[in-house]
């Protein structure tokens, strides 16, 4: 049987070019919020396309880890909004809090400093199955589709993320989502599948 993919896949080529679009816009100082506004919309976009392919073929892996990696997300931009808030509380209630720390004594001082290495781990944590889970995502629809780049885009995220910490992430992760839209732009606009060949997606 034949499904027509044109529509996912059109969305989800817009979503991903919407998604690089605002990764470039988070870092351009004052308009941080617009790439925050492009970010949901390709999120929302690329979603939709991985729900229409996983209802189509059967197969609902790839909407599942999607929004599995999505949620998680959202957590960790929730721990950073509490770190901050922290932060600032902490700051306004003890004055210059790099003066506090320098004269409340060693013990206390690693302590801060303990507190904040653990924020940091479980951040960084998040980040990383969050990344997990959209690797999951990509795989499975490369495992779907097989086009290879969804694998690549697998593979560059996964390693982007374990090296965020060192900056070379960053790259690793403009690499993943270039080749995501390539990905979707490779996709083919219908896919076959059937019993008769086992529940395998043939392209068309």
């Amino acid at each position: 049987m034949q499904v027509d993919i044109r529509s996912e896949r059109n969305l989800g080529l817009i979503g991903s070019i919407l998604a690089l679009v605002s990764g470039v816009f988070g870092v351009i100082p004052y308009i941080g919020m617009l790439g925050r506004f492009f970010s949901l919309v390709a999120f929302i976009l690329v979603l939709i396309a991985l729900k229409g392919i996983g209802d189509k073929v059967g197969d609902d892996r790839p909407f599942r880890y999607y929004l599995y990696g999505f949620i998680v997300s959202i957590a960790a931009l929730i721990l950073i909004v509490v770190i901050v808030l922290m932060g600032f509380a902490l700051t306004s209630s003890r004055g210059h809090l790099t003066y506090d720390i320098m004269h409340m004594g060693a013990a206390a001082g690693f302590a801060v400093a303990g507190f904040v290495g653990v924020i940091v781990l479980i951040f960084v944590g998040t980040i990383v199955l969050a990344a997990y889970f959209q690797k999951q995502a990509w795989e499975a629809m490369y495992e779907i589709t097989g086009v290879s780049e969804f694998h690549e885009t697998a593979r560059w995220l996964w390693w982007g993320a374990l090296t965020l910490i060192v900056l070379v992430g960053v790259i690793l992760l403009f690499i993943a989502a270039i080749y995501q839209i390539i990905a979707f732009s490779n996709l083919p606009e219908v896919l076959e599948t059937g019993e008769e060949t086992g529940g395998e997606v043939i392209l068309y």
